[in-house]
């Protein structure tokens, strides 16, 4: 929620090039080599973003929708770590 609601703080893919790819709704990732700027929320929130189905992306321009969509998704997979969500089968 907070990548959402601070959008304006976040670069997306699509503003860095306009080559129409598929990852064009994806946040750009900030380069970080410092663990505790890795684990912050600027730089996870944008990791976890980025895992997230696209058509859960397509819906951040309405908070309530994309929380209903969130909430949805993650009781529908119930994930019981960061890591397990991360290493998750997209298909």
């Amino acid at each position: 929620m907070f990548v959402v609601k601070h959008k304006d703080i976040f670069t997306f893919n699509i503003e860095l090039h306009k080559i129409n790819t598929r990852h064009k709704l994806d946040l750009h990732v900030p380069s970080a080599n410092l663990t505790k700027v890795q684990k912050g929320v600027y730089y996870s929130g944008v990791i976890l973003f980025n895992a997230l189905p696209l058509g859960i992306k397509k819906v951040t321009h309405n908070t309530n929708k994309f929380k209903h969509e969130l909430k949805k998704f993650l009781l529908k997979n119930s994930f019981y770590s960061v890591e397990e969500y991360m290493n998750r089968d997209v298909t």
